[in-house]
Formats: C-alpha cells, sequence, structure tokens
C-alpha cells in the first residue's frame, strides 16, 4: 500500500505540473499538457485502486486492478507515440473501474 501512496502522489504530482521535467530514457524533458492528462488519469485510478483495496479485500480483483494500473503507467511514461498536435484526436478509454458486489 505504501508504494501505491508513492505512486499517487508522484501523479498527482506530475499532473498538477509539480515538476517542470521528467527523466525520459536518461535525459530531462518537459511534461506537455497530453502527457500531464495521463497522469491525471494514474492518480484517480491509483486513487480507486487504494480505495478498493480497503474497502474489500479480494486478492484476485487486486491483481486485476494493478494489472490495469500498470498499463496506465506504461501508457503515461511512454513518451510521444502520436505528435504533439494531435490532442484533438483523443483515443483513450476510461479505465476500468472496480466492479460493485464482487468478492
Amino acid at each position: 500500500m505504501g508504494d501505491l501512496k508513492e505512486l499517487f502522489d508522484m501523479a498527482a504530482g506530475l499532473a498538477r505540473g509539480d515538476f517542470g521535467s521528467q527523466l525520459v530514457e536518461g535525459k530531462q524533458e518537459s511534461i506537455s499538457v497530453k502527457e500531464r492528462q495521463k497522469w491525471v488519469r494514474v492518480a484517480a485510478y491509483t486513487a480507486q485502486v487504494l480505495n478498493s483495496i480497503t474497502d474489500k479485500f479480494d486478492e484476485r480483483e487486486v491483481d486485476r486492478e494493478l494489472a490495469e494500473l500498470e498499463k496506465l503507467v506504461d501508457e503515461a511514461s511512454a513518451k510521444g507515440k502520436a505528435a504533439e498536435g494531435e490532442e484533438g484526436a483523443q483515443q483513450e478509454e476510461e479505465p476500468a473501474r472496480p466492479a460493485e458486489g464482487q468478492g
């Protein structure tokens, strides 16, 4: 749970603009608005996962949620899959939400 809290704090800081740049392949690069939006999604989903873990502890569900979170972190960390000017073509999907009543 401590690692998830650290991830949330880092993602929220990147989303807020607390950091002007991030380390990408060994060099500092500025963080675009689109990248900040991805970190907002990571922070939000991390909060959902933390909340879900504290509400119920279903190991399989936690594993699924952590896998989804890892995918979101990987996507947010990936640098420039699309050109920076293509902000109108948002193809991102909402992250899967924890199912109610499972467990």
